[in-house]
Parts: C-alpha cells; structure tokens; sequence
C-alpha cells in the first residue's frame, strides 16, 4: 500500500514538474514564468520528495527528505520574490492586462533589457518587413535634409550614458542628467572597474580592494549629485575592459557618452608593478568603442556670453550631420558657428545648418592639418570633431589634451569618429 502512494505522489510531482516546465516555456512575461517555476516547481519537486520518503522508509532518508522540503519551502519563495524584483526593476514587459500596482513604488528603467542591448524582438511570421523606401520616410529630421547632395541626418537621441570615475563624478553626471531630462531619454550610469589596472599592480588584492573603495566613493558622490539634480540613473556595475563595456551597437546618434576630460576606470588607485609599461590611459579611445557622439566636458561654468560653437573640419563627411544633430538635441544654447577648415571659401552644409538654426556662420582657414582651432576665437561654448586628437593620450609630455585643440580651452569637446561599417 505504501508503496502504489509512493508511486503515485511520484508521478504526480512529476506532472506538476512539467507543468512547471511547459510554464516557464510557454508563459509570455517573466513574472508569469517565475509563477509556474516557483509554484508549481515547488508543489512537484515536494510531492517527488514525499513519495521517496515512503518508498525508502528508513529514518535517515526521512529526516533527510523532510530537512530538503522544508529547505524547498524556505528558501524558493524568497528567491522567487527576488526574481520578480529584478525583473520588474529591469523593465521587463508586462503581459498582464491592468495597471501597474508598483508603479511610483519601486524604480523601474524606462525600456527592457532587450531593448537596451537590441536583442532581435520575435517578429510573427506574418508580419511585412519594412521595405528601405519606408524605413527612409519615418527616419527622424528628414525634413531638414538639404534638397541635393546633403548627408543623411543622426537619428533622434534615444538613449544618455556616462560614466562615474572617483574624483570626476559631478561634471559628467551633471551634464548627463540635465541633456537626458530636456530630451526625455533614458539614462545610464556606468561604475566600471578596468581589470588591467588590478592585473598590473604589484599586490593584485590590495589594488582591487582600493579600487572598489574608490568606486563605492564615487557612487556616493554620484548620488548626491542625482538627489540635486532630481535624475535617478539607471546603475550599471561591472568589472572588465572598459573598452569593451561602453562599446555600443546603436545606429550612431541615439546613445550619447558622457564623459569628464581626465581620468580613468582605475579610479586614480596607484599600485602599479615595477617595469609594466601599461598606462591607465584610455578615455580618449572610447569614441571609437562608442561608435556614436562622446561629450567631455569638464564642468567648467563659463560665462554666459559664451555661445560660439566652433566646428573643426578636417574633411569627415559626417561633421554637418553631427552638428545638426548636436543642435537638436539642445547640448547647447548658441548663436553663432565658426567652421574652421583646410579649405576656405568651398561651400558646406554647415552653412545650411547655421541658417536653420538662426546662427551666424564664419568660415575661418585652420592653421594645419590637426584639430587645432585658431588661437584667439572667443566665446566658445563647444567644439565639435569629427575625429579624436591623436595621440591618443590625456596628457601628451605634461599638456593636457585640450590645450592640442586651443590654449587654456575650457569648453565641451563633442567628438564622433567615422563610422566604417554600416551600425548594427
């Protein structure tokens, strides 16, 4: 008699197990699939359990299936109220009809995560794909392409990131905050820790330790910042190569990097191992990861009469579009452009762009071949360029990488690399 019940509490577990499964793949949101995992899970796994006590009898098989059950009943709650926790805070689709009950409770991002890191959606099979004639049409700004021969406009800005370095934190979440509210995009805050720098030092332990004291310093310099500023950032915390943490697959111009003019992800902790000829060195190969616009800018309050915006032109197709871009999206109050090029007197789209936005347009000749502007340009708000200074380095024999572009600069540097390849 006992056992045909073991066997039955068997067989019925297993039917709730698979319930449980076919739950978790069939169920459309994830807080429904931690439902069938959770209870139905629990429920099958407790009735398997109870039908192997009977079946062995045996005091120690007894206690041993009654300890795992009442370690299945503690302990898959609590993970389940965690999951769904996360989720939610994640952004995660709600499949359910009705409002949404913890809505002004718990902070939520404003898009899921397959969004965020463009994960191809699940299209029906019957759905049309838009054509190129239509996916042109509804691209933004179309309306303010020059009728021939003008460059195709950056799309909308979607998305705002920048990053949290120990001792540099106000400039860039400051600026961050303040373009991300007056586009209503998301933003992103990145707290990363550059393994190189642990991997270099001398004592690997200590280093990492000091390191994350840094971090955790600058988090809370990041959210005295965010309480003045009434943004909350989404956080984003990881350990790696930077470089390959802030690279972005986003068509160019929906995701703008915030970044300050100095330091790096090693959050200034020194320790390095004797002879390592590796260098914490990096900020100005990010827009190349990127792969959209970066902003540095260095906090710096200038004076109000400082509206120039001086675009340098070295010949990179993208810089009108890149203004424009810049221009719409209302990094900067301005009302005049000074285009500065190794070719005086040629006709530019930039022109175009200054008449659209009410600017004044001058054309100055550039001294060289390099990113300089001419000494003497006053009132500059912002540089715009279309490639980074080389070398790539924030601090070239004691001058920092400013000075390269003009003496004592103190403005924003908007900076956009060519893109090679087509965006993701």
């Amino acid at each position: 008699m006992l056992m045909l019940l073991s066997v039955l509490l068997k067989l019925t577990g297993v039917i709730f197990l698979c319930i449980a499964a076919l739950g978790v793949i069939r169920l459309p949101d994830p807080f429904q699939r931690m439902h069938a995992a959770t209870k139905a899970g629990t429920l099958g796994a407790g009735l398997v359990l109870l039908g192997s006590i009977l079946s062995h009898g045996e005091m120690d098989a007894v206690v041993l299936g009654l300890l795992t059950l009442l370690f299945l009943l503690l302990t898959v709650p609590v993970a389940g109220h965690l999951l769904g926790r996360a989720a939610y805070v994640s952004g995660a689709r709600l499949a359910l009809a009705g409002g949404d009950a913890l809505e002004g409770v718990l902070r939520r991002a404003p898009h899921p995560l397959d969004e965020r890191i463009k994960w191809p959606p699940n299209q029906p099979s019957g759905a049309r794909k838009a054509g190129p004639d239509e996916r042109q049409a509804s691209a933004p700004f179309r309306h303010l392409v020059e009728p021939r021969g003008a460059l195709k406009p950056l799309p909308a800005l979607q998305a705002v990131r920048f990053a949290v370095i120990d001792g540099e934190v106000q400039p860039p979440a400051e600026r961050a905050c303040s373009i991300a509210k007056g586009n209503g995009t998301s933003l992103t805050a990145h707290v990363l820790i550059d393994t190189h720098a642990i991997a270099a030092a001398s004592e690997q332990a200590q280093m990492r330790r000091q390191i994350r004291d840094r971090a955790s310093r600058a988090l809370l310099a990041l959210k005295a910042c965010t309480l003045r500023t009434g943004s909350e950032p989404v956080l984003v915390y990881d350990e790696g190569d930077p470089e390959q943490l802030l690279t972005c697959s986003e068509a160019p111009g929906r995701t703008l990097l915030v970044l300050p003019c100095k330091g790096w992800f090693h959050h200034q902790a020194e320790g390095r191992r004797d002879l390592t000829t590796w260098d914490p060195d990096g900020l100005l190969r990010l827009p190349s990861c990127h792969r959209g616009p970066v902003l540095y800018t260095s906090g710096k309050a200038l004076p109000e009469s400082a509206r120039t915006i001086v675009v340098r032109d070295c010949g990179e197709e993208h810089l009108s579009a890149l203004t424009e871009w810049a221009l719409l999206s209302g990094l900067w109050d301005v009302t005049k452009l000074v285009h500065v090029t190794s070719r005086p007197g040629s006709p530019s789209h930039l022109a175009g762009v200054a008449r659209r936005f009410g600017c004044d347009y001058l054309q100055l000749a550039a001294n060289g071949d390099d990113c300089s502007i001419p000494v003497g340009t006053e009132d500059v708000r912002a540089v715009i360029l279309g490639h980074t200074p080389r070398p790539l380095r924030t601090s070239w024999y004691g001058t920092p990488w400013r000075e390269r572009i003009a003496p004592g600069l103190e403005s924003d540097v908007l900076i956009m690399e060519p893109q090679t390849s087509a965006p993701a």
